[in-house]
């Protein structure tokens, strides 16, 4: 089983290439990582716990209104307004996420790898590299377009709460577009139209497809179990590497 890690910046189209993915002709099995993130931290799971904990004092609207059950959850905007403008409150955030998401991206992969038997899973993380989870992929892809294009997509799909600065902050809060694709197996340009960006997911699925035999073989524990690490250890040391030239 392939684990295809898909990422993106903010407002390039990832999660339109993970729509594509997950219907047909392919409809590959999506972990959904911000769906597991919003699932780690609802009412009454300890991520919720240590998120009100560190931010309670600092946002006084950090949760919501009760709802009809008597629960309040996280008031995200709010939230999203603090950690975007604060660097150092954004790693305490992801600091308490993380854990969680990894625990519940794990039990998916398993079951996926044991139970479905899927040749492909697709990983949609925003955070794959950052969060060092494309260590455990096989392949990566990055969706990616041209900063000025990615700023105007992102004020068309959010002007109506955004303003010119927040767009800002929030293109600025992460790894730059360029760098991520530097970094990626594969990059999906999202430059133009649909029919366009079909054509590039179609090249670039087939160039990472694992063949009939590797799939077979990764079926068998201990040949999964072999594969994933050697795969792991291979990025592992690929990406010291290109730390060490950087230096």
């Amino acid at each position: 089983m392939l684990v295809l890690g898909l990422t993106g910046g903010i407002a390039t189209g990832k999660s339109t290439v993970a729509s594509i993915l997950s219907s047909p002709p392919y409809s590959l099995p999506l972990i959904d990582a911000d769906q597991l993130a919003r699932e780690v931290v609802l009412p009454g799971t300890p991520g919720f716990a240590k998120i009100v904990a560190h931010f309670g004092p600092s946002i006084p609207d950090l949760l919501l209104p009760p709802d009809e059950h008597g629960k309040r959850g996280l008031n995200r905007p709010a939230l999203g307004r603090h950690i975007f403008a604060n660097d150092a409150e954004r790693k305490v955030l992801n600091a308490i996420i993380h854990p969680e998401v990894r625990k519940a991206i794990f039990r998916r992969l398993v079951y996926h790898w044991l139970v479905s038997r899927a040749d492909i899973v697709v990983l949609d993380i925003p955070l794959l590299f950052e969060a060092k989870f494309d260590l455990f992929c096989g392949a990566t892809m990055v969706v990616a377009c041209t900063p000025d294009l990615q700023r105007e997509r992102l004020m068309k799909r959010d002007g109506h709460v955004l303003t010119d600065n927040d767009a800002e902050q929030r293109m600025a809060s992460q790894m730059p577009i360029e760098e991520k694709a530097q970094l990626a197996d594969v990059v999906v340009w999202n430059n133009k139209g649909l029919d366009e960006l079909n054509a590039t997911v179609a090249a670039a699925i087939a160039s990472v497809r694992p063949s009939r035999l590797t799939t077979w073989l990764e079926w068998f524990p201990p040949f999964g179990l072999a594969m994933a690490l050697a795969c792991f250890v291979r990025r592992y040391f690929s990406k010291s590497g290109a730390r060490e030239k950087k230096t």
